[in-house]
């Protein structure tokens, strides 16, 4: 009866292993996803900023012109 309650043990304590290694692998996927995410962004913004200096150089110029 013994052996049968140390292997239970045991079962248990190897199932809680992998459910902690599990966890920290998905974890560690999750992470590498959200950074990915966030050099995507940084990619659109350094893309976008061309544009949005030329439409401010434009808007500079019809002001100009406007004004004089």
């Amino acid at each position: 009866m013994g052996n049968w309650i140390a292997i239970a043990v045991l079962v248990f304590f190897a199932g809680y292993l992998m459910m902690i290694y599990n966890n920290l692998v998905s974890l560690k996927h999750a992470v590498s996803k959200y950074l990915a995410n966030i050099d995507v962004l940084l990619k659109q913004r350094h893309d976008e900023l061309p544009k949005l200096v030329e439409t401010c150089r434009r808007y500079m110029a019809h002001e100009q012109n406007t004004l004089n």
